[in-house]
């Protein structure tokens, strides 16, 4: 399973905002752009992440975990090109 870290980045805005509007709107894209991302990132994982509603998203149990994982994987991220920049 090959996932782009486009769909970890777009899923931890979405679960931070708990909306895909507001994480599309964070990200400069637009909302039927998150969908489809978040509907792919949940076939390749083969699980849900959210609970949609009319009100926005709430995280599943397991995209909970993910959400932890997606935050320290951007975090390290950051932290990558931050120490390259400074070389």
């Amino acid at each position: 399973m090959d996932i782009s870290y486009d769909y970890y980045r777009v899923f931890y805005y979405a679960a931070r905002y708990r909306s895909f509007s507001r994480a599309a709107e964070a990200l400069l894209s637009n909302q039927p752009n998150v969908t489809k991302f978040m509907n792919n990132l949940e076939a390749q994982l083969g699980c849900r992440l959210f609970v949609r509603s009319n009100r926005g998203v709430t995280l599943t149990p397991e995209g909970e975990k993910l959400c932890e994982m997606a935050k320290k994987l951007l975090d390290m991220a950051a932290e990558i090109e931050e120490k390259m920049h400074l070389s």
